[in-house]
């Protein structure tokens, strides 16, 4: 629930920060929407093939770049501090998690 309602205030974001009404056809809205929500689905699934190439494909583009990375560094931050409160706890799916954000924000930031 908490990353579905993330996804909409990036879309928001994206949308109120980037794109005037004009600039963004129904289109493209859709286009942009269906990027965000495979970003939002590689976050939630990052052992799922294509899940890296989901946030590239959005982090490459200057437009975005900066909400992208920011959205995964917001994510980054919550996924270290439930690892820092599990006090030792195996947690692998959040570990998991962490890596691949760690690689996501490293294959973005490489472009």
């Amino acid at each position: 629930m908490l990353m579905r309602s993330m996804a909409f205030i990036v879309v928001a974001l994206l949308c109120g920060t980037v794109c005037t009404a004009a600039e963004l056809t129904e289109a493209a809205a859709m286009e942009l929407g269906y990027k965000i929500a495979a970003v939002n689905e590689a976050l939630q699934n990052p052992g799922a093939p294509g899940a890296l190439q989901a946030i590239t494909n959005l982090g490459h583009d200057q437009r975005y770049y900066v909400m992208v990375r920011g959205w995964l560094m917001y994510q980054l931050q919550g996924d270290m501090s439930i690892l820092q409160a599990s006090q030792g706890q195996r947690q692998p799916d959040i570990s998991a998690r962490v890596d691949f954000i760690q690689r996501a924000i490293r294959a973005i930031d490489l472009e």
